[in-house]
């Protein structure tokens, strides 16, 4: 069987989706995996095909806008003339993105496409093909549910009082607003294209929800439950991490040396966020390691810290894999990203989060309520003494520990990728779609 699997975004949304083609590799598949032009060589170092998708829209991580858009300490009017403008650029690109998701599936021609959201082209360009489609999530964010708010609504204070109504109405609101959106841009691409596909009846919710299509949640039961008044197509599979095939090796002797010199080890890492002010944060975060008398190995990722003179208590690298790391210092200071919240809690660590935006505000809250991080930091508030504080509190409180170490040992018993896998055949082997050929 030949599995196209298709995503689009910065590596947390990458690389869950190359450790699903590994699984399949192993099982006798044929896997292509269509993302970013960028993360070429980290997929196919994974011996896995790679099919290119245009880097522009992730590029707009590097726009100065966006980092505007993102700073906690721009005004409300600033951030939202800064979304405007990328929204604006955005639009323009996501004809360009709808283009290589047609020519990448016309050219593959897989027995069955698995999807992010991101890509939801491959919903409607899929089915004219004729080729059976699953939509992965990294996130619980298609279904409305009365067991939690769509992470997209803000908290007004009814939540309390009008309890799982609220949640289910205001989710519905958000995915009938989002529907509209992704059929209005695939329709207008569909329409310059003249490529006979059916857009207008492009509905991902009502797929989603009707059982049309099938959605595989690539998270923990254990971190978050299978909502009860979910569709019977919507699974929960555990999630799908990617191991180094050399677990042993330090990836660079310098980070191991400095693990061997140090105690009270913690790390800090943004991926991908990118910083309005990189040196600011830099500083602040060497002040706070200062105070809470600690050592500290940080990422600075993609630019969202500057290139100070780091003290000797302080490893700055670009990057190092969290699931050989993790499992060596005693805490994990992000912002609250999917992967890096489920390789923190895999290596059994409690967590510090400084959530941005996106997604990461939903995954901060979950992490305290399983008392496996003390309550989330707003950027905002964010200074040297209050991140100092919380790394002492960390450390001096067992249960943040004990909490994460039992909660890391019912993620291992998860087998994420074997259920997905299981998933994806019934999808294909149940399909009654007729095959169609290039158009």
């Amino acid at each position: 069987m030949h599995v196209m699997l298709m995503t689009y975004g910065t590596r947390g949304d990458v690389q869950p989706f190359v450790a699903l083609g590994r699984g399949l590799i192993q099982k006798g598949h044929r896997v292509t995996v269509a993302a970013p032009e960028r993360f070429a060589s980290f997929v196919t170092d994974h011996d896995l095909e790679f099919a290119a998708l245009t880097n522009a829209l992730i590029a707009l991580m590097d726009d100065p806008q966006f980092a505007r858009a993102s700073d906690p300490k721009a005004s409300a009017l600033a951030k939202l003339r800064s979304l405007f403008t990328i929204g604006k650029k955005a639009r323009g690109l996501q004809d360009t993105l709808l283009d290589d998701i047609f020519r990448t599936i016309d050219q593959g021609k897989p027995d069955v496409i698995v999807f992010h959201p991101k890509t939801f082209g491959a919903l409607p360009i899929g089915r004219h093909f004729g080729i059976p489609v699953v939509m992965a999530q990294l996130i619980p964010s298609f279904i409305p549910t009365g067991d939690y708010p769509h992470m997209g609504i803000p908290d007004l204070g009814l939540r309390d009082t009008l309890g799982r109504w609220y949640n289910r109405v205001t989710g519905k609101l958000i995915y009938r607003i989002l529907n509209a959106t992704l059929r209005r841009q695939v329709c207008r691409w569909a329409a310059r294209r003249q490529s006979g596909i059916n857009a207008k009846s492009l509905d991902i919710v009502k797929s989603c929800q009707s059982g049309t299509l099938r959605i595989i949640h690539a998270f923990s039961n254990a971190v978050i439950s299978r909502p009860k008044d979910w569709p019977e197509h919507a699974t929960v599979s555990g999630y799908w991490f990617l191991d180094r095939t050399t677990q042993t090796d330090p990836p660079d002797p310098a980070v191991q040396n400095f693990i061997e010199s140090h105690k009270n080890l913690i790390y800090i890492g943004f991926g991908s966020m990118p910083g309005n002010d990189p040196s600011a944060m830099a500083k602040m975060i060497a002040k706070a390691v200062s105070q809470a008398d600690v050592s500290a190995i940080v990422a600075t990722g993609w630019g969202g810290m500057g290139d100070i003179d780091w003290p000797s208590n302080i490893l700055a690298v670009r990057e190092v894999p969290h699931d050989w790391l993790f499992p060596k210092v005693d805490i994990v200071i992000h912002h609250g990203g999917a992967g890096t919240c489920a390789a923190a809690m895999r290596a059994g660590r409690p967590s510090i989060i400084i959530p941005f935006f996106g997604d990461q505000p939903f995954w901060a809250k979950c992490l305290h309520r399983l008392g496996v991080a003390p309550r989330p930091i707003k950027p905002a508030k964010l200074d040297a003494a209050m991140l100092a504080q919380q790394i002492k509190t960390v450390l001096e409180t067992p249960s943040y520990q004990n909490n994460a170490e039992h909660l890391a040992s019912k993620i291992a018993a998860d087998d994420g990728i074997a259920n997905a896998i299981a998933e994806i055949t019934r999808a294909a082997e149940q399909s009654d779609l007729p095959r169609t050929g290039s158009l």
